[in-house]
């Protein structure tokens, strides 16, 4: 798989996909499969859309234990088909029986409190979940921890699709929808969700929760989103016919766009970094290229935007304190900065998002703030934690615990 690009005109958004291969030995939960005959919110946002053949998805098969990350469990839910055949989406949990006493105790903490609290995440482009670290940090705190691996996509691809090709980000609510009535399903009625998403993720997420407002999610944050084209909307609307022309050849023309692989050096242990994750591509020998079809489809959600959105929960946009994604050479500052996206021009967007919007700045923060240096990261989480506790759980987390979690990250 190819390593991280950047979006136009530098590249492409979010880092490559990878993680250890690892299999966890544990025995799926056949009592959590479901389908939309049996669950009315799962097909409730799409009733509008019946005459869509992708209006609600399938169903959902029982919990296996994941693929890549040990002592994880993966759910593949069915979407229907499109041009190229039949399409799904992954979703991803720690399995409930590797739960350790204090993360089951604390859990419990919160459900005798009236809510039971959760998070969903959503990963950007040329990516998949496999932040281990994320997901524990969260589920040490008695919060359960979902991803979902969007089609085409991580343990979503399949061998005959177009990696990550998408014309239309409204589609993701298939899986957003199906992931939201998952969570409700295993942790109740009173769940209170916080949707955490990443670069090309929270631009989808953003457009979903605007048009779908749903249910029992509380709360958005997102990191590092793409909400905006490097320099300002005026430079999107100067390059859209570009993008036009390369898509009258068709929707999966490849644009020519090179990865410097900066993004990518910054994250990997070998080259300087601190993580691992790279030197084991979940999909080795696949390439994220960018393609006409996708692109637009990018530059139609960053368009909404502009356009404002009208999110009616509360929002909170998280970025580095400086960008460095246009340069054609290494700089080791790279090491703490946005080598992908330009922070100002999210930040200016993140205000058309809707009327409560929070601002964070992480000095120091890479692209996935969550993956940057341990100063950054701790900032990161600890930030996200104190806002989710006010505006999405309207719970007190004890600071005791949440230091004791930031010392592992």
């Amino acid at each position: 798989m190819s390593n991280t690009g950047q979006p136009p005109v530098s590249s492409i958004p979010d880092n490559a996909a990878a993680t250890g291969n690892t299999s966890a030995a544990v025995l799926p939960d056949s009592a959590l499969a479901t389908r939309t005959a049996s669950s009315p919110t799962a097909s409730s946002s799409m009733e509008s859309s019946s005459k869509d053949p992708q209006a609600s998805y399938s169903y959902v098969d029982p919990w296996k234990p994941d693929s890549v990350l040990e002592g994880y469990q993966q759910a593949t839910v069915h979407l229907g088909e499109d041009a190229e055949g039949e399409i799904v989406a992954t979703f991803v949990r720690k399995d409930p029986s590797k739960l350790t006493l204090q993360e089951r105790w604390r859990r419990w903490h919160f459900s005798v409190r009236g809510h039971r609290l959760a998070i969903m995440y959503v990963h950007g482009w040329n990516d998949y979940f496999y932040r281990r670290h994320a997901s524990e940090y969260w589920e040490s705190l008695g919060i359960p921890f979902y991803a979902v691996d969007l089609r085409k996509f991580g343990r979503s691809y399949r061998p005959y699709q177009t990696p990550g090709y998408i014309e239309d980000l409204h589609e993701y609510r298939l899986e957003f929808n199906a992931l939201r009535d998952q969570i409700v399903k295993e942790q109740g009625k009173d769940v209170r969700i916080l949707m955490i998403a990443h670069s090309q993720g929270g631009l989808s997420a953003s457009l979903w929760v605007n048009a779908e407002h749903p249910h029992h999610v509380e709360a958005l944050a997102l990191n590092s989103p793409w909400l905006e084209l490097q320099g300002n909307r005026m430079f999107r609307l100067l390059s859209t016919p570009v993008v036009q022309m390369y898509r009258l050849r068709g929707g999966k023309t490849v644009m020519p766009m090179r990865d410097p692989g900066f993004y990518a050096r910054c994250i990997k242990r070998s080259t300087g970094g601190e993580w691992d994750y790279l030197d084991h591509p979940l999909n080795p020998g696949v390439e994220f290229l960018t393609r006409a079809g996708w692109m637009q489809a990018i530059y139609n959600g960053q368009d909404e935007i502009a356009k404002n959105l009208d999110i009616q929960i509360p929002v909170l946009v998280c970025t580095s304190d400086k960008s460095m994604m246009l340069q054609s050479t290494w700089d080791e500052d790279m090491r703490e900065a946005d080598s992908v996206l330009d922070i100002t021009a999210i930040r200016q967007a993140a205000l058309h998002l809707g009327d409560v919007v929070a601002l964070a700045t992480i000095r120091g923060g890479l692209h996935d703030l969550s993956m940057s240096k341990p100063d950054a990261r701790r900032k990161y989480f600890r930030i996200v934690t104190m806002w989710a506790s006010m505006m999405a759980w309207r719970r007190v987390i004890p600071t005791k615990w949440v230091d004791e979690a930031l010392a592992k990250l």
